[in-house]
């Protein structure tokens, strides 16, 4: 009986330092892991002083490239880009006094770049009144005499000098991350040791959250089924709106018609009983009737897309960029010859509708001779094509006037132009077709470009039938 008391205190006095030992232990860990979760958050912290210095670095660089662009462009577009970077700057620089407020010597960068930020905004706007008042020639004589460059350079400086200042703070933290870590770790070890004797606690826990689990993939499934249903839907909503897009477009060409056609009638039957003013608006009503023509034709060709069936087959892809090119040629309507042929090289066949790749290359094409005409003789367009890695890709490149990247996204867009009605005609809708279509083949376009440099425009399609 003795013995049996004395193994049942040993083993109680087992149990009891057992757990004094694991409480500590546990103690122990919870403060330095909170410890750690601090310097963890202090590194996070300093990243985001540099993510911030970085960021307005780049509204630096960006409002000082609008300046110049509209220096010489004289495109009030530039200037609004310019003034909404600067509102950024200003942000950014509250929002480094905001995060900064713990250190005197990022404070004192932050009074400083608040005094340089406010010198360069007047010569951003100096450079900006000169080219709006005086005109070109008095904004470029800023521009080159580095009137806001050298305001800028100043601000970079104190950037990098914070810069510089977050680079060690964040050395000294992620050490400090770092030892804290090597201590957790060891705790945990120590810890996974008495872990061992809670290995039914843990088995009991398993068993409740399998079940959580069970249940969860019983809601995923249920939420999977509605997803499905509701996919179908908007499938369904969509072919809905392009049946309605297709009838509103056929119902629009009647009245249409009529106007066009008494508006012709007038011009041609009462010019002599109209005054000057009313003839113009007569012209006005016609052109715009006519746009308006072009507009539906679109839509109607945009909306047949989604409508018509594929018809897939092996495409000679060199005759038919051939047949297109003396398409466009034969459709001009003075009957001159194009202002810049295309160079066609070697182009690989590929699989698809013939009749929709042929309306992409008439669009593609048709752009590039409308975008590269201002270039008179030096005009060039080259179309290439290559097969690699399952993909085939054909590219329209051309030396006109090119476009902006950072309106690329619109490109594709229905309805959605770069340029004005004035410097080019267009609908907006040539390259949406292109998309559609492309994209119906399984396939992907792309298009790069930059002002005054020219623009690719490039698709590629599978090389195994892919329709839909």
């Amino acid at each position: 009986m003795t013995t049996m008391v004395a193994i049942e205190r040993r083993v109680q006095s087992v149990l009891l330092t057992m757990f004094a030992a694991l409480l500590v232990a546990i103690v122990m860990a919870f403060a330095f892991t909170r410890y750690m979760t601090t310097t963890s958050d202090w590194v996070s912290h300093t990243y985001a002083v540099m993510t911030t210095i970085e960021t307005a670095r780049t509204d630096i660089a960006q409002a000082l490239s609008d300046t110049r662009a509209y220096a010489i462009t004289g495109n009030s577009a530039f200037l609004a880009v310019k003034n909404r970077k600067v509102a950024d700057l200003q942000q950014q620089l509250a929002l480094l006094h905001q995060m900064t407020s713990d250190n005197a010597t990022e404070q004192a960068h932050v009074r400083t770049l608040t005094t340089l930020v406010g010198a360069w905004r007047l010569r951003l706007g100096d450079v900006a009144h000169a080219r709006t008042i005086q005109g070109f020639a008095a904004a470029a004589a800023l521009v080159q005499k580095r009137h806001a460059a050298v305001a800028s350079e100043a601000i970079l400086g104190v950037l990098d000098d914070m810069h510089a200042v977050e680079q060690r703070l964040l050395l000294q933290r992620r050490s400090e991350e770092e030892r804290l870590r090597h201590i957790v770790s060891a705790l945990f070890v120590a810890l996974g040791g008495f872990a061992l004797i809670l290995s039914l606690i843990v088995y009991s826990q398993i068993r409740r959250r399998m079940r959580h689990w069970i249940e969860a993939q019983r809601q995923l499934e249920h939420l999977n089924r509605n997803l499905d249903q509701k996919t179908q839907s908007l499938e369904e909503t969509v072919r809905d709106l392009e049946s309605f897009s297709y009838s509103v477009s056929h119902d629009l060409r009647a009245p249409l018609r009529h106007i066009t056609g008494y508006a012709s009638m007038l011009l041609e039957d009462a010019p002599a009983a109209l005054d000057v003013e009313s003839l113009r608006h007569l012209h006005v009503i016609a052109d715009s009737a006519r746009h308006m023509g072009a507009l539906i034709d679109d839509l109607l060709a945009f909306s047949r897309l989604g409508r018509k069936s594929m018809d897939a087959q092996p495409i000679d892809m060199q005759g038919l960029v051939e047949s297109v090119i003396k398409e466009i040629c034969s459709a001009r309507n003075d009957g001159a010859a194009l202002p810049v042929h295309p160079v066609v090289s070697a182009l690989p066949p590929c699989i698809g509708d013939p009749a929709l790749i042929r309306q992409v290359w008439v669009n593609l094409l048709s752009n590039a001779i409308k975008y590269s005409a201002p270039r008179g003789a030096e005009a060039r367009i080259e179309v290439t094509g290559e097969a690699s890695e399952g993909w085939t890709r054909y590219s329209v490149r051309d030396n006109g006037v090119g476009f902006d990247m950072r309106y690329a996204d619109k490109l594709f867009g229905v309805f959605q132009r770069l340029h004005s009605p004035e410097q080019f005609e267009g609908t907006g809708v040539g390259l949406a077709i292109v998309h559609r279509v492309v994209t119906r083949h399984g396939g992907r376009v792309n298009a790069v470009g930059e002002p005054d440099h020219g623009a690719t425009f490039s698709f590629e399609l599978p090389i195994a039938e892919t329709t839909s």
